[in-house]
């Protein structure tokens, strides 16, 4: 049973590497090589516990709604600016020969808005920065939502793994081994280490799940950490 569940273990762990080859676009994709960071120094808080947003890298989804915004506000100014329209300067020179003089005039033409002052433009810029605002705001919430959500699924995952850390897998190997030591002594019967080997077996699997657990957790949660949702944009 132990050995078939080795067996199983080890070509789960070749298909994952071979899915890792696939994703990276690798020729082969035979899964040949080993990871370089043990599964115990991935499970490890990303970031210290008093830091709430590390870094000074922005979410790709906060940063495209703060270029949003900041182009809204552009469109805004441009629009009243248009409030005024633009002068126009003009240059005549004449040259009339062969008695009469040279003459150069200078014009300058400004119509005056009386009736159009850009209010439509203007309004629709206003509303398309409201608009733009409220879908960074959105968007900050959502992240906010994450790094919330992160933080309880690495905490569970954490503590979830300490447990089997310092308790049961200290107390199932210290069984495992009593019981070996009875079986060696006559004291033990060979299904009752058979017994015990299986539920330290399991107890080991488990432990192992909860440090994959705890990996892909730090990992979602350093990605959450990437932007500080409660810094507006200006």
């Amino acid at each position: 049973m132990l050995f078939r569940s080795a067996l199983a273990a080890a070509a789960a762990e070749k298909a994952a590497r071979i899915a890792v080859d696939v994703l990276i676009a690798e020729p082969s994709a035979a899964g040949d090589w080993l990871p370089g960071d043990s599964l115990e120094a991935l499970a490890v808080s990303p970031f210290p516990r008093n830091v709430e947003s590390p870094g000074t890298s922005i979410r790709p989804d906060i940063a495209a709604a703060q270029a949003a915004v900041s182009k809204a506000q552009a469109d805004l100014r441009l629009q009243h600016a248009m409030r005024v329209p633009d002068p126009t300067v003009s240059l005549q020179y004449e040259r009339e020969q062969p008695d009469k003089p040279n003459t150069v005039g200078i014009a300058i033409s400004l119509p005056l808005p009386l009736w159009n002052r850009n209010s439509g433009n203007i309004a629709a810029a206003k509303t398309a920065l409201d608009s733009a605002r409220n879908a960074e705001a959105k968007i900050r919430a959502q992240a906010a939502a994450d790094i919330t959500a992160a933080r309880v699924a690495f905490e569970e995952a954490s503590t979830r793994l300490e447990r089997y850390r310092s308790q049961i897998r200290p107390k199932s190997e210290q069984v495992r081994k009593t019981v070996a030591f009875a079986y060696e002594k006559g004291g033990a019967s060979l299904l009752d280490l058979l017994s015990a080997e299986r539920n330290d077996n399991d107890i080991r699997i488990a432990s192992a799940t909860a440090a994959a657990d705890t990996a892909v957790a730090a990992a979602n949660l350093k990605a959450a950490l990437s932007a500080d949702p409660s810094k507006p944009s200006p």
